[in-house]
């Protein structure tokens, strides 16, 4: 039978010396030299240098809630909870389009739509796209009608214990609207907010609330000739207003964690001025999109698009007038439609 040969494996510290070396050693008195222990210089140098990683660690900012406030111009509703308020009159231009023209044209967008002073434009900006139990809707965006102003109102949650202080602020202007306006908030905002007033236990003042979602009407007029129809292709497109100088709607999550985790300041007021921009933009849409479905060729709608919206909200007498007066616009299958 082969002898195997005597191999030391490897020891607790990395050493491969074979056993019959270290007998060998032992015999001769040939002992390994000890470790050295460290001497209190290197010792003192270690604790030093660790000290100075806690005091490095310990100059992140904390968040501020009182210098939050003054860079935002908010004033705070409870801890953790801030409200931004601006006016803005209706006669503004919001690109090519006056504020106060959608009073007239509303109601041919939304049956039973009630007066002015009910409507509630909403948007919000959130942790996330998901959607789901872990996204916060962090920044509510209202804007209503009052008087010759166009009121905006924006709630911002600066600390995750404050939601139930921050759900019952907004729900309070929810509840007393009529009509909601806004831009997919039928499949994204409304639900997140559902779900974060249930997650608090409290009752959602969503669920019965009239709705007109703006993103339905630019998609059954504009899709088939569209790239997309996000809310800045419908800004560029139907109100001529471009975004330079915003912050992408994507960047607000980061924002929102950069104020939490390091108490970063600027990037969450770009935050808010974005939200601003899309809560202006909601009321501009309604007459652009009333005349888009009078006269599409008038805003370069799809024509047949248009007159099948038209029969399906039971008008068909404006979907055949539309189809004949533009019938040199149609295409082959326009025509046998």
């Amino acid at each position: 039978m082969p002898r195997c040969p005597r191999i030391w494996p490897y020891g607790f510290w990395g050493c491969s010396v074979r056993l019959d070396q270290r007998l060998r050693q032992l015999r001769g008195g040939e002992l390994p030299e000890p470790a050295p222990a460290p001497q209190r210089s290197d010792l003192a140098e270690r604790l030093r240098r660790l000290g100075g990683a806690d005091r490095r660690h310990a100059t992140v900012p904390v968040p501020d809630e009182p210098a939050l406030a003054e860079r935002l111009g908010a004033r705070t509703l409870a801890p953790g909870v801030l409200r931004v308020e601006r006016r803005y009159p209706l006669t503004r231009r919001h690109g090519r389009i006056v504020l106060g023209a959608c009073v007239p044209e509303l109601p041919s967008l939304a049956r039973d739509c009630g007066p002015p002073s009910g409507w509630l434009f909403l948007d919000t900006e959130t942790s996330g796209l998901a959607g789901g139990t872990g996204t916060w809707a962090f920044l509510c965006g209202l804007a209503r009608i009052e008087g010759d102003d166009l009121l905006v109102r924006q709630y911002l949650l600066a600390r995750l214990d404050a939601e139930p202080a921050y759900l019952d602020a907004v729900g309070g202007e929810i509840r007393s609207a009529g009509l909601l306006v806004t831009y997919n908030g039928k499949t994204f905002d409304v639900p997140l907010l559902a779900t974060r007033f249930r997650l608090a236990w409290m009752r959602s003042p969503l669920g019965p609330m009239a709705h007109l979602d703006l993103l339905g009407l630019v998609r059954r007029a504009f899709a088939p000739v569209w790239p997309d129809c996000r809310l800045a292709t419908a800004e560029a497109r139907l109100l001529g207003v471009g975004r330079e100088g915003d912050l992408p709607g994507s960047e607000a999550p980061s924002a929102w964690l950069s104020w939490l985790r390091q108490g970063q300041v600027d990037a969450l007021a770009g935050v808010l001025e974005h939200n601003r921009r899309d809560l202006l933009s909601l009321p501009a849409l309604v007459p652009a999109l009333a005349q888009s479905l009078r006269d599409p060729a008038a805003t370069g709608a799809d024509i047949g698009s248009v007159a099948a919206h038209h029969l399906r909200v039971g008008d068909r007498e404006r979907a055949f007038g539309l189809l004949s007066a533009n019938r040199g616009r149609l295409c082959a299958r326009g025509l046998l439609d």
